[in-house]
């Protein structure tokens, strides 16, 4: 073959393995250092990194009284420290009406995003079952929004072997996913009485436990 040396080959195949990753690590130490000035810029200017729902301001959660931020603390939430209006949606129940959430303005709402794949889900759900039962006289509603996509017969077996009374609607095109900003399931936000967000936080939790009882009390003890 014209032109062919073995030694250039072999030199070639050796250096390029060197300069990808003396390119990669130059790339990294960018990108490291992007990273770095963003979030630092953004904690400098209070910028919410999640849009408008979530407006946490590092800056503003001095406004949050100690013993507010210490019952949130204990449930595993982040309170927004400005509250929000939160996302209406138009969604379908599991009977195939029509369901909103500002049909639950003047009640606290928590709102929970699911799957019947989500095992962390599944196993939090009797619990909410359960401070439903406990606070539904006093105005809490649970809305459970299962993002299953093709599953809706999977969703309702599933809330009538646990007998859940809660509202459970569907959200197989993800838009209330969308709005919310959902990353991980399951996500809960809670809801005032006068539609704006109080509070987020990913994963599950003890809903039936006396940490719960006093977050759920103390909202529904605010005024609508």
């Amino acid at each position: 073959m014209k032109g062919f040396d073995s030694k250039v080959i072999l030199a070639k195949s050796v250096e390029g393995p060197k300069r990808n990753r003396a390119k990669m690590r130059i790339r990294n130490w960018i990108l490291g250092v992007a990273t770095f000035l963003f979030l630092a810029t953004s904690v400098i200017l209070g910028t919410n990194f999640f849009g408008g729902i979530l407006s946490y301001n590092h800056l503003a959660v001095g406004e949050i009284p100690a013993a507010e931020k210490a019952i949130f603390r204990k449930m595993g939430f982040l309170p927004n420290a400005k509250r929000v209006d939160a996302p209406n949606f138009f969604l379908r129940t599991r009977d195939g009406k029509s369901r909103t959430l500002q049909q639950d303005r003047g009640k606290v709402v928590l709102i929970n995003f699911w799957a019947t794949w989500c095992l962390p889900c599944l196993r939090e759900m009797p619990a909410m079952q359960r401070v439903f039962e406990k606070f539904k006289n006093d105005g809490l509603q649970v809305v459970a929004i299962s993002v299953d996509q093709g599953r809706s017969n999977v969703v309702r077996t599933f809330a009538k072997n646990l007998n859940l009374k809660f509202q459970i609607v569907l959200d197989p095109e993800h838009t209330a996913k969308r709005a919310y900003q959902v990353k991980a399931l399951p996500t809960t936000y809670l809801i005032d009485r006068v539609g704006r967000v109080v509070a987020y936080g990913m994963g599950a939790r003890k809903w039936d436990g006396e940490a719960a009882f006093a977050l759920i009390e103390s909202l529904l003890k605010e005024a609508g």
